[in-house]
């Protein structure tokens, strides 16, 4: 379950990729959220695409939130935010119009918030469509010459920043689904907050906020949502991508007190579990601080976790050597809640 492994990419997807073109400045990659094809004025459209992701038990409009900044997060990490989009709705068969109708209204609004447009879509019932996956989107962007970054753009000397906390998502995503349990076992002080992390699995605010310092010399290099495999993959992603060692201290990254406690409770280590809105930042040197800044402005909690080193070198956490596991946890810990394993 899951995105595929590294290895499939590699050695299938990688290989399928249709014509080379020179205007592709950016293409498929680990690690990368976005591809970039440059303009013949100089300027760059960005663009992303996922899983319209749906779960009905977290309501409609939360749903339909999530579904929405899920894209729009990766898109982000380019520090552009998005301003074209379209949507392919391959519903169920017994959704209703007025759901419909919800989950549209919740987009819209997003989709104003950040000045986006929808230009293009599908939308339809279809025998054999169920939740949580009910189609895909591209969301994309219009970037000025070189004011834009990718993932794989990190260069040695810049400062490694992580948002918010370690396994946000996966908190998020178990604590809404299993809300009789996790209340259960850990009470209703950390269910509640663990419930209330749902809000926060978005890296929009996070990556504008950072992108406003200055790109590439001027302050950001890379950022990178820490999505599947978590903090520990998003690290080593970035480093892999940018082709360079990475010297960090991976026990500096915030692990909120909730996030802990469902953890234990799934059978999960947080570094290595899904954290849809823990946004990775690559900064210059002498910009870190002020990105900090920013990002503390905006309420959004961040450390400095270290650094990245020479082209090829080692990525290792406080000296030791260290690769993502194999396996997300949080698919583990997920079939097992809903098998009955865990009560």
């Amino acid at each position: 379950m899951g995105k595929v492994s590294r290895a499939f990419f590699e050695n299938v997807i990688a290989r399928h990729l249709g014509a080379k073109r020179n205007d592709v400045a950016v293409g498929p990659a680990n690690g990368v959220d976005v591809g970039v094809v440059r303009l013949p004025d100089g300027r760059a459209m960005v663009s992303t695409t996922d899983p319209i992701y749906i779960v009905p038990q977290y309501g409609w409009e939360r749903a339909a939130w999530f579904a929405f900044h899920i894209l729009a997060s990766d898109l982000a990490t380019s520090g552009v935010p998005p301003q074209y989009v379209t949507l392919d709705w391959n519903l169920p068969m017994d959704i209703e119009d007025n759901e419909i109708e919800t989950m549209l209204r919740v987009i819209d609004r997003e989709c104003r918030k950040y000045g986006a447009a929808i230009v293009t879509g599908h939308t339809g019932r279809y025998e054999g469509c169920a939740y949580p996956m009910v189609g895909g989107a591209t969301f994309l962007a219009v970037a000025p010459k070189d004011g834009w970054v990718t993932a794989d753009m990190a260069r040695p000397g810049n400062r490694l920043l992580v948002t918010k906390t370690a396994a946000l998502e996966a908190t998020a995503i178990l604590s809404n689904t299993f809300p009789d349990l996790v209340g259960r076992r850990l009470g209703p002080e950390i269910a509640s907050r663990a419930k209330a992390l749902f809000e926060s699995m978005s890296t929009v605010e996070d990556a504008l906020a950072a992108a406003a310092v200055g790109l590439r010399a001027d302050g950001v290099w890379a950022m990178h949502d820490a999505t599947e495999g978590g903090v520990r993959n998003a690290v080593w992603e970035m480093a892999q991508a940018s082709g360079l060692g990475v010297d960090v201290d991976l026990g500096q990254v915030h692990v909120d007190p909730a996030v802990a406690e469902v953890s234990k409770l799934f059978g999960m280590d947080p570094l290595d579990a899904i954290s849809e809105g823990t946004l990775l930042i690559a900064a210059e040197a002498d910009a870190a601080a002020s990105v900090l800044a920013n990002l503390a402005r905006k309420r959004i909690k961040a450390v400095d976790i270290g650094g990245f080193t020479k082209k090829g070198g080692p990525c290792s956490d406080r000296g030791r050597v260290f690769r993502p596991a194999d396996r997300d946890p949080f698919w583990v810990a997920f079939s097992r809640a809903v098998s009955g394993e865990i009560t």
